[in-house]
């Protein structure tokens, strides 16, 4: 009488096995990662949407009337002598206090999900880092430095026109379209070509010092060939690209020739 034989798979049949499940891996692991940061996008984006009608609040509450950009979400920018802002906003032991900050109620609003995970291995290349303070990201943006001073920061550092035009106190000062003057954007935390000073406080100084972040829909790896989510003033949302390229003397997005887009509040250009 037959009986039925079974048979174990051959070594052969095991390795087609892996391997097609080895390729099927190495396709569908891309595509995994761009989903993934797609929803980390998307969660960013729905952060700065929630700045943006933090803003309204705040402006209805304060006559209509910006913070001071450089103490918006913490209340002081050095918390003891000699203290080094660079780790301002990864420093635990001092949780941001500023006024817009409670306009948030999520904590987690203030804070990008790709940029935290970049904080993990690039937190500690950031300029002067003090090795005793933790990287625990806090917060991922800065706040426009013309907007809440007229001059642009508390010490008249930023760029003011010939005709003297500047920072603003008042929304009601802002005479460019609320639509193309950012409100609230990222910063990286790293330097990059023409960029010296990176995300050290809350303010984002578009005179040709402080530039978009450059983290997001990057291209080969290369963390500065990406983009940046801002809100403007009128509250919407977008992904722009910092006009600072990889070329530092390539100013052909650069407004004004020298200035980050979108930072410039008045109608009349820059003279």
């Amino acid at each position: 009488m037959n009986k039925d034989k079974r048979h174990g798979f051959t070594l052969i049949e095991l390795l087609v096995v892996i391997a097609i499940i080895a390729i099927l891996m190495a396709i569908l692991m891309p595509a995994l990662q761009r989903v993934k940061e797609q929803a980390r996008e998307i969660t960013c984006r729905a952060n700065l949407r929630q700045y943006g009608i933090a803003q309204t609040l705040y402006l209805d509450d304060n006559d209509s009337r910006y913070p001071s950009a450089w103490i918006s979400l913490v209340g002081t920018e050095y918390p003891y002598a000699g203290y080094q802002r660079y780790c301002r906003w990864h420093d635990p032991r001092y949780p941001p206090e500023g006024p817009f900050w409670f306009y948030l109620k999520n904590p987690k609003a203030h804070l990008c999900p790709t940029f935290k995970g970049l904080a993990k291995n690039q937190g500690q290349l950031h300029p002067s880092h003090d090795k005793t303070i933790p990287v625990i990201p806090q917060y991922s943006y800065s706040m426009n430095a013309y907007l809440g001073s007229k001059r642009g920061d508390l010490s008249g550092y930023c760029e003011i026109d010939a005709n003297g035009r500047g920072g603003i106190y008042k929304i009601s000062e802002i005479t460019r379209s609320k639509s193309d003057v950012f409100f609230f954007a990222e910063e990286n935390m790293w330097r990059r070509d023409g960029c010296e000073v990176v995300l050290n406080d809350n303010a984002l100084c578009p005179d040709n010092r402080d530039w978009f972040a450059t983290f997001h829909s990057t291209s080969s790896g290369n963390l500065n060939s990406g983009t940046c989510n801002v809100v403007f003033v009128d509250a919407h949302v977008d992904e722009v690209r910092s006009a600072l390229k990889e070329n530092p003397d390539d100013n052909t997005e650069k407004e004004f020739a020298m200035f980050e887009k979108y930072g410039w509040p008045h109608k009349q250009a820059f003279q």
